[in-house]
């Protein structure tokens, strides 16, 4: 099964060269656990020499295109229409994403594998409503180039990721499996907020990867913590 590997990287971006080298050293710590292929969505143009270059011990293949309104979910979108349209499954990565442990990609696989193709996601939340962050999220390219409109504003991203037309709520309602993803489990949506050590819980090891989400908790007071863990158990609607 072929898989690739979408990053985003932004064009002269106020983090990017510190985004880059965490996520290459990183990924080189900890590796994904299967072959796949890293593409690196350049979202503005072509990243600097300097930067094009942290890349380098990883063979990436860099995607260059115009930044517009969609950003990191448009990046993805031209990716899935362009050069990886023809791979079995695509693992959508924000720039934050950086990893812990190994095996990271290795998991969503066994997922995969074992579930059947549909949309699986490290970072479960029923923050605002249910959902699954799509920092990083991993599906068949199809369910991308399906998905009826480009989220070109907050409330259209919004309602991609979290809304009534969310695409992991598209993807249920054709019958194909949803689940968030640890080291040690599967859940399904009704039940995705069980695990432990997971997004806003705990010392958050149960995650395949991390994120600025799970950097601002490790960072957060106890009594913020605590008001984000009620948000993100909220009831399951």
């Amino acid at each position: 099964m072929r898989i690739a590997v979408v990053y985003t990287a932004v064009q002269n971006g106020p983090r990017t060269s510190d985004f880059i080298a965490r996520f290459v050293a990183t990924w080189d710590a900890f590796h994904p656990g299967v072959d796949c292929d890293l593409w690196v969505a350049c979202n503005g143009g072509p990243l600097p020499l300097e930067q094009s270059l942290m890349f380098a011990p990883m063979s990436a293949r860099m995607f260059p295109r115009v930044n517009d309104p969609s950003l990191d979910l448009g990046g993805y979108m031209d990716a899935v229409r362009g050069p990886c349209a023809d791979y079995d499954m695509i693992l959508c990565l924000g720039e934050s994403i950086y990893f812990h442990r190994e095996g990271w990609l290795k998991r969503l696989m066994e997922a995969r594998q074992k579930h059947g193709p549909g949309f699986y996601g490290p970072f479960p939340s029923n923050n605002s409503s249910p959902h699954l962050q799509t920092s990083a999220f991993f599906c068949p390219p199809g369910l991308l180039k399906q998905y009826p409109t480009r989220p070109m504003n907050r409330p259209e991203r919004f309602e991609f990721e979290h809304g009534s037309g969310a695409l992991w709520r598209r993807t249920a309602a054709h019958g194909m499996p949803v689940y968030a993803v640890t080291f040690d489990g599967e859940w399904e949506p009704r039940m995705w907020r069980m695990g432990k050590n997971i997004l806003w819980r705990g010392d958050q090891s149960n995650l395949l990867m991390l994120n600025n989400h799970s950097e601002a908790w490790d960072n957060a007071s106890p009594l913020t913590k605590h008001q984000w863990s009620v948000k993100a158990d909220g009831p399951f609607k």
